[in-house]
């Protein structure tokens, strides 16, 4: 079998020798192609199997008619395998198609022109309490005496960033809710976006950059920083950064981060666009967990009827088997009591304040009472049609 004559997307397998002879015959990105698997993939099978294979060049140098060097295959040491199983490797799977619901609410919202503003007016209601709460903070800072509590409570001007931040989300809740979402706070103050039912948690923050800096002098006064040469610490970076917490199925993007070429204004519509596609996936996926779970139960609910089917069977059974104890016992005792009356015995005798032939009625009448069989089959399939599952407590 030569390299072109090898089945794609199977395993082959092949001998040393073959190897051998298709590696001088054909190149090793070729022939690995043919194989479904890498050049780096191939060299190390040959390696592995100590089969030497052309150099860098060798093939350019043949093509221009230059002579080039075949070097032997080597006699196959103890530990050399004389052949192996070459697998394709597998292709990536690849990502899951979006459902129509969410293709078209991708598309309306990619189509909508979004633009976030330079000022904030008329701002979201989460946007206008974070402010009012500002507010309320800067004001008692205003009214602290204590320098240290004062230092504490003064959340300080806007900045910036957080300007922005403002804006961004904003316009962000603005056109969500055009789409029908609800924003909201969670207890632990966390953003989250409910799309048909489905709840999102989102964050907007500033990206943190690690510094070197050599300690400062206040520093180098605390035991911790003295023999310390360099201090590394988490800054500002100015660039914004926004999460989907929330798992997202279908592969969907969960952040972005702004770049010196990209604001994050500017990634906005994608982030919408994912937002919104999110909704009906996420309706999707609870739907099939819904149904998953509805499964299970069957399932569980069968597989306990029928455990209590065996249960109830083996109770029934083993009724039977008493019943047949029970008749096997009988069958002595009337034996038992056939012998015993065949015997030179006076009824008359009184034994225990009754007379032996009172006691022979009575032997009589208990085994009448008790014979499983007194009142025919049909009896004896009424008692054991009565048993269940929970007869028996042991």
């Amino acid at each position: 079998m030569d390299g072109s004559e090898i089945p794609k997307k199977q395993p082959v397998t092949v001998t040393r020798d073959e190897l051998y002879q298709q590696v001088w015959q054909t190149p090793m990105s070729r022939l690995a192609d043919n194989y479904g698997i890498t050049g780096n993939g191939l060299a190390k099978i040959c390696d592995k199997l100590s089969i030497p294979y052309p150099p860098r060049g060798h093939w350019a140098k043949k093509a221009a008619g230059k002579k080039v060097v075949t070097y032997r295959l080597p006699v196959a040491g103890e530990s050399t395998p004389l052949k192996v199983t070459i697998s394709p490797t597998p292709t990536a799977p690849k990502e899951p198609a979006l459902p129509i619901v969410a293709r078209e609410a991708v598309e309306t919202t990619l189509a909508a022109e979004i633009k976030v503003p330079e000022k904030l007016n008329r701002p979201h209601e989460i946007i206008a309490r974070w402010l009012a709460d500002r507010e309320l903070r800067k004001q008692e800072a205003r009214r602290e005496r204590d320098p240290w509590r004062k230092k504490h409570l003064d959340p300080g001007e806007l900045t910036q960033v957080a300007q922005r931040q403002h804006l961004i989300l904003d316009t962000l809740f603005k056109v969500l809710e055009k789409q029908g979402a609800r924003i909201k706070e969670g207890e632990r103050r966390e953003l989250l976006i409910e799309l048909q039912g489905e709840k999102l948690e989102v964050q907007l923050r500033e990206k943190q950059k690690q510094v070197r800096r050599p300690p400062t002098a206040e520093e180098k006064k605390n035991w911790l920083y003295r023999d310390r040469q360099i201090v590394q610490e988490l800054l500002p970076s100015g660039k914004l950064v926004f999460s989907i917490k929330t798992y997202l199925p279908a592969g969907l993007r969960q952040e972005w981060i702004e770049s010196d070429q990209k604001r994050l204004e500017e990634l906005l519509p994608d982030i919408l666009a994912t937002l919104v596609a999110a909704g009906p996936l996420l309706v999707e996926q609870r739907r099939n967990r819904e149904e998953a779970e509805r499964q299970r139960q069957i399932v569980e609910r069968q597989r306990y009827e029928e455990q209590q089917r065996k249960k109830r069977d083996n109770n029934r059974w083993r009724h039977f088997i008493e019943l047949a104890g029970d008749w096997r016992q009988l069958e002595i005792a009337r034996a038992f009591l056939e012998i015993m009356k065949q015997t030179d015995i006076d009824p008359e005798k009184e034994i225990g304040g009754r007379k032996i032939g009172d006691w022979l009625k009575w032997a009589e009448g208990r085994i009448s009472a008790t014979d499983p069989m007194a009142n025919g089959v049909e009896a004896i399939f009424d008692s054991v049609a009565a048993v269940t599952e929970w007869t028996y407590r042991d």
